[in-house]
């Protein structure tokens, strides 16, 4: 499947064939901010993500975010868990489309809500982190998420 991606900023998405799906899963033990870049000739269209945060014994109400930013580095949108996250847990965060904003954890997890239509083109961004930066070294964070994978021809 080819796209020409220099052919201004219109995208069509055809039917007649799906977009291999690519999965990232990275847990690396290095904070509680991660970024994630497409990379040239590619678009992704993210579908899912899964966060896991452990939170340090440092106090504060950590807010979990997903950050995307274009190319230029320019944020375009960001979107919140409903929920802040204090310290010494482990929560879960499902990123999922076609759900409500949960407000509150059930069972060490919340849900939240993204787009059904998430496309991030080369140079982009998606970036999980907390917002308020309480402890950014010695939080732990996992992350994994499934794209739609495009690549120019």
């Amino acid at each position: 499947m080819c796209f020409n991606f220099s052919s201004g900023d219109n995208f069509t998405e055809g039917v007649t064939s799906v977009a291999p799906i690519y999965s990232v899963f990275d847990n690396t033990a290095n904070g509680s901010d991660k970024s994630f870049t497409v990379p040239a000739g590619e678009m992704w269209k993210i579908m899912y993500a899964n966060v896991k945060l452990v939170t340090s014994a440092t106090a504060g109400a950590r807010q979990l975010r997903l950050t995307m930013t274009d190319p230029s580095g320019n944020e375009v949108g960001y979107i919140s868990a409903g929920a802040v996250q204090n310290s010494s847990l482990v929560y879960n965060y499902g990123f999922f489309q076609g759900i409500n904003r949960e407000t509150s954890f059930i069972d060490n997890m919340i849900q939240v809500p993204i787009p059904i239509d998430l496309y991030l083109p080369a140079g982009s961004t998606i970036r999980f982190h907390d917002s308020a930066a309480v402890d950014p070294a010695a939080d732990y964070m996992v992350v994994s998420f499934g794209a739609q994978l495009f690549k120019g021809c």
